[in-house]
């Protein structure tokens, strides 16, 4: 009974963060009000940047923000659902390790959404809305290596990638993380590994800007 409610318990939090994370919000704006589809034009890539670069800086930073907040509500939707006292008791894991399973499903959605033909973004979006749904400090350092590496850089990719290694690097200073996470969240080891995890995804995402 404790496998299978765990089992069913990850399915359902990775279910809800990748159908969430499949709304392509630069699709949807691209189509809409544009009548373009921005994974025909620029990187092809259907994240922020690429949309930003294809329908204007504003309409990306839009967008950005749009698929922040579906990484964010997806992941707190699983925190309400698993806090609440009839579903927390017949739960064998710890309501934030769920959260974390639905940040995963999330990406996973992003870069891969069910409704546009499972062509999507790099995830890097996703990763501050992680950062944001569980611990602004996180979140707040990662901008501030996001922005240290881009201007150092001039490349959007070095400093999506940096800002990942310098969160989950952070995040294994002892006690540290669990002093910042919003609502009574765990930041411990498990914490950190799906902080590696994230970053390690974002980094492959941009496999081809790695190998230019």
């Amino acid at each position: 009974m404790e496998a299978l409610s765990i089992i069913l318990s990850i399915i359902c939090s990775l279910v809800i963060g990748y159908l969430f994370g499949s709304i392509s919000n630069g699709v949807i704006i691209g189509k809409l009000f544009f009548n373009i589809d921005v994974r025909t034009l620029g990187s092809h890539n259907a994240g922020g940047t690429n949309t930003g670069r294809v329908l204007g800086k504003k309409i990306g930073l839009i967008t950005i923000i749009l698929d922040m907040l579906k990484t964010m509500i997806a992941m707190w939707i699983v925190l309400l659902i698993a806090r609440i006292p009839s579903v927390n008791q017949i739960l064998y894991l710890d309501p934030s390790y769920l959260v974390y399973i639905a940040g995963v499903g999330a990406c996973i959605g992003h870069t891969f959404p069910v409704f546009f033909q499972f062509r999507g973004g790099k995830a890097v979006a996703c990763m501050f809305g992680i950062l944001f749904a569980t611990n602004y400090l996180f979140a707040l350092i990662g901008i501030a290596a996001f922005a240290l590496f881009f201007f150092t850089t001039k490349y959007v990719s070095v400093g999506s990638m940096a800002a990942g290694v310098v969160v989950a690097g952070i995040s294994f200073i002892p006690n540290f993380s669990q002093m910042f996470m919003n609502f009574a969240m765990v930041g411990d080891l498990y914490y950190s590994l799906f902080l590696i995890f994230v970053a390690l995804y974002v980094i492959v995402r941009h496999h081809q800007n790695i190998a230019r």
